[in-house]
């Protein structure tokens, strides 16, 4: 397997448990989104994608080297914006998905499984903790075809489990900002991870 690899962020969400967009609250002096896709360019993926809402587009500072989609229907759920992503891809280009609302993934953690994906015998690497999926999840092209069959991306993913490669990864992995709880957990530790992009 050979790099490159592109990104694809979904961020069109409605934020509907956190009551606000929550993509455009703070962390560390910028919204939680741009946190997050300065990270991930960073990290030097051939192309980044980000999937957002028309909502949060005109609320948006464009972060260079990010091409901005819109999804028209965000309602009809994540795997539309997935969806979306997906097809922007260049044919042939193994790709990683990221979430818009895990701020806490570093440029050395993406690495660390990002060179872990290119070393591995499986098509795709996938963080998982008691049995639930993480991301960033890393996948050969032959997973963009899987995907954009009928049918809903984690069923998909279970159902080529062999195919890939369960990791630990890392604790930001799984720690997503969804309720204002996550949030002010968030903050109760925006100290200590702010500035952390290499650690």
């Amino acid at each position: 397997m050979s790099d490159p690899v592109q990104a694809v962020v979904l961020a069109a969400g409605r934020s509907t448990r956190m009551g606000r967009q929550k993509l455009l609250m703070p962390f560390g002096g910028e919204p939680i989104l741009d946190r997050v896709l300065r990270t991930v360019t960073a990290c030097g993926f051939e192309k980044t994608i980000a999937v957002v809402s028309r909502e949060t587009e005109g609320l948006l500072s464009p972060v260079r080297g990010v091409i901005y989609l819109i999804n028209p229907d965000p309602d009809r759920g994540q795997d539309s914006s997935f969806r979306r992503g997906l097809k922007a891809l260049d044919d042939g280009s193994s790709f990683a998905l990221f979430l818009g609302d895990k701020p806490l993934i570093t440029a050395s953690q993406i690495q660390d499984l990002k060179r872990r994906f290119l070393d591995s015998p499986k098509s795709a690497l996938v963080p998982q903790r008691d049995g639930v999926p993480g991301h960033p999840g890393f996948y050969e092209p032959l997973w963009r075809e899987r995907f954009l069959r009928p049918g809903a991306a984690r069923a998909t993913l279970f159902r080529y489990a062999d195919d890939v490669q369960w990791t630990p990864g890392h604790e930001s992995c799984f720690f997503d900002v969804d309720t204002p709880e996550d949030y002010r957990r968030l903050e109760s530790n925006v100290q200590t991870y702010f500035g952390r992009t290499d650690s």
